[in-house]
């Protein structure tokens, strides 16, 4: 991957070059389907675009969520823009998220999620996680329970915007949200579905194959992960991601967006001084 591939491109520009660019007189160099967040000397954002088709289309305010469901979610700085904007993009089916902890990647995906299945687009989400422990910390054992209740566990970020475990389990009951072990994947052909998978540092190249196998007529794969979260050697090795990434960066059903910068809070942030 280009180190400096993150799916966009920022234009900072001053009074002259800004009106070469919107007057497109400006010469850029841009792959489908990348973003360009244009901002003045200061360092202001002023707009937002994404090439399509070669061509420059102006980016409308993305807005996530339902007040009703999951609450709404606004874009906190330029790379939630574009990642939201990218997460309601029906023409978009491969959508990869990436970013440090507390980014909002997988807040993003699960807000969107359920909220184009409450609208229809969607019949379901199909979540998809490789259940792998975080590395140096000891095995718990076989949890016991139905296949259910051993996800459980991994499931609890969709209950963070669903009401708790009960309106998690309310999705699960309704048909709305469906847990495939990564082990059980394939063979399956999964249409008119969201197969979202979280974590997905934690996939090997061939594990990215395999679940991309599986979208069928009607369906998207959503992905997000943290290049610096793996929690096995041999996922450092595949790198998977960066190989998904170098592989279909300009493909026009391919879209990706690397944020960059903590929203969770100022103690989570804290945490990257500890690198």
């Amino acid at each position: 991957m280009e180190e400096n591939y993150t799916g966009y491109k920022i234009l900072t520009l001053d009074d002259y070059n800004m009106e070469l660019f919107y007057k497109n007189a400006l010469p850029l160099e841009l792959l489908e389907n990348q973003y360009v967040i244009v901002e003045n000397e200061n360092h202001e954002t002023v707009d937002y675009y994404m090439n399509i088709n070669n061509q420059l289309k102006k980016l409308k305010y993305p807005i996530l969520g339902d007040d009703q469901i999951t609450g709404q979610m606004k874009p906190r700085n330029p790379q939630q823009y574009c990642a939201m904007d990218l997460l309601k993009r029906k023409d978009i089916p491969i959508k990869l998220i990436t970013g440090k902890f507390g980014s909002g990647k997988s807040m993003m995906c699960i807000v969107a999620a359920l909220e184009a299945v409450s609208n229809g687009d969607f019949d379901q989400i199909i979540f998809v996680r490789n259940n792998v422990q975080v590395k140096d910390t000891e095995n718990l054992g076989a949890l016991p329970g139905d296949e259910l209740d051993k996800t459980l566990p991994y499931l609890m970020p969709f209950a963070d915007h669903c009401g708790g475990t009960e309106g998690l389990m309310q999705l699960i009951d309704r048909g709305k949200l469906q847990v495939i072990p990564l082990a059980f994947l394939r063979g399956r052909s999964i249409r008119n579905s969201i197969i979202y998978s979280m974590e997905s540092e934690n996939l090997t190249k061939e594990h990215i194959q395999l679940i991309m196998g599986r979208v069928d007529e009607g369906s998207q794969l959503w992905m997000d992960g943290d290049l610096k979260q793996r929690d096995r050697l041999a996922f450092d090795k595949s790198k998977g991601l960066e190989t998904m990434v170098e592989r279909l960066k300009g493909n026009p059903l391919f879209g990706y967006v690397h944020l960059i910068k903590s929203e969770r809070s100022k103690v989570a942030a804290l945490a990257d001084l500890l690198d």
